[in-house]
């Protein structure tokens, strides 16, 4: 969850301007009905000027979706400020889906709903001066369709040879949809109060019916990231791996400052042929220079064989006597990126380690939880956290099967593609609780 508790740092305002290349052409001195050779030396065919040409591609189409329709509301104009801080170039397009509610806060005219915005550069921190491209009233940013018509009109009226999507609210991983449990849950990403606080729930796979329309079109988005706590799991990598190329997040939760988009878009603009991986690993990076606690980038084009070797580790465990019930004891001693919800946001590589050097473990228990290891940082194009994070591995995995409504919806969530492909949540669901500890 986005907890915003931490005192902000200085937050420049930012803007691009962008400007919009037609292609235009001349005719030659005299007037022909056809189109004639403008250039003798030159066989390349007249053509007359088409005033409806549409804009040339920019290199990258910036992306996010501000989901301020809840506590976040007063950060809003915060982060549009800092959007416009970013360097202006043509080349980079800054577009925003941004949702108020009522209640928060009062800034920038009070305004409720949610708007368009192209992101024009601006020096002043106290003003949003971008242009509102549409006013859109109010509309549910959990509903999949909103996400999949912002990237539409992205895309059309703004094309761009990459495209980078940052989904801006509180976020929990890969968890529920509409109302919690009894027991106490995390938000999901995407909460919309003037919706009844419903979700966009990855497990449920409202994020895979919003991506899919877009993707099947343009082929997978450069890279997904999540201003938002508690996203940098091994299940969201998974489930994202078909609708993008890197994905950016923290495993821990995440404060005031997030992301920092000025120094992230000062460094596209002065290198606009930036790769996804070259842009994922700055989007960690100065996220952590500017004093979040982790966040790392994944390559998604490696998740597939994570996922294999995760695989392979649920079933040595499950082969053995007890069934790995060892494994689960051992929890204790596995870092967590979460004080409150320590198994939930197990870290991956602490409990590959764990699981490789104990004595309980069978050879072919080890050699498993090496090679999950070994294919977590062959995945990571970059990793950064600062103590007492620093021994972060990038992604957690669940490792609480206690609460029978998240095992379920774990296991048997339309969009849970892990549980579909892999043994991890049989594994799970094999382990005995009933010595556990009291629940967190």
């Amino acid at each position: 969850m986005r907890i915003r508790s931490r005192l902000p740092l200085l937050a420049p305002s930012i803007a691009t301007a962008l400007a919009l290349a037609l292609v235009t052409g001349c005719r030659p001195p005299e007037y022909s009905d056809s189109p004639v050779d403008s250039d003798p030396v030159d066989d390349t065919d007249y053509e007359p000027p088409d005033d409806t040409a549409a804009p040339r591609p920019a290199a990258w189409n910036y992306l996010v979706y501000m989901d301020g329709d809840n506590d976040l509301e007063s950060y809003v104009t915060h982060d549009l400020n800092e959007l416009e801080a970013g360097d202006a170039s043509d080349q980079v397009n800054i577009l925003v889906l941004a949702d108020r509610i009522e209640g928060y806060a009062d800034d920038d005219g009070d305004w409720t709903g949610s708007r368009y915005y192209r992101i024009a550069h601006d020096d002043d921190d106290t003003v949003v001066s971008s242009p509102v491209a549409e006013d859109l009233g109010e509309v549910n940013m959990a509903n999949p369709d909103v996400l999949a018509n912002f990237l539409e009109w992205a895309s059309t009226n703004y094309p761009a040879d990459h495209t980078a999507l940052v989904l801006w609210d509180h976020g929990s991983g890969w968890d529920f949809a509409g109302d919690a449990p009894a027991e106490p849950a995390p938000p999901s990403i995407a909460q919309d109060d003037t919706s009844t606080g419903v979700t966009l729930s990855i497990a449920e796979g409202d994020v895979a019916a919003a991506l899919t329309p877009w993707v099947t079109e343009h082929g997978r988005l450069d890279m997904i990231s999540f201003d938002a706590c508690n996203m940098a799991t091994w299940e969201v990598a998974y489930a994202f791996a078909p609708f993008a190329r890197t994905m950016t997040a923290a495993e821990t939760t995440v404060g005031w400052e997030g992301y920092r988009y000025e120094l992230v878009l000062d460094a596209l603009a002065a290198n606009p042929a930036m790769t996804a991986t070259e842009l994922a690993d700055a989007m960690a990076r100065t996220t952590v220079e500017g004093g979040e606690w982790s966040h790392s980038a994944t390559d998604l084009d490696k998740v597939g064989d994570l996922a294999a070797r995760i695989d392979t580790l649920a079933l040595a465990l499950m082969a053995q006597d007890d069934g790995g019930q060892w494994a689960w004891d051992l929890r204790d001693s596995m870092q967590s990126a979460d004080t409150e919800w320590v198994w939930y946001f197990t870290d991956l590589n602490s409990l590959a380690h764990v699981i490789a050097a104990a004595p309980e473990a069978s050879p072919e228990v080890i050699a498993a939880a090496n090679d999950v290891a070994d294919a977590l940082t062959g995945a990571l194009i970059g990793n950064y956290a600062i103590e007492p994070y620093a021994g972060l591995g990038g992604l957690t995995v669940f490792f609480d099967p206690r609460r029978p409504y998240w095992t379920d919806l774990y296991t048997n969530g339309a969009g849970a593609t892990w549980a579909q492909d892999t043994h991890w949540d049989d594994y799970l669901l094999s382990i005995d609780t009933e010595a556990a500890t009291t629940l967190r």
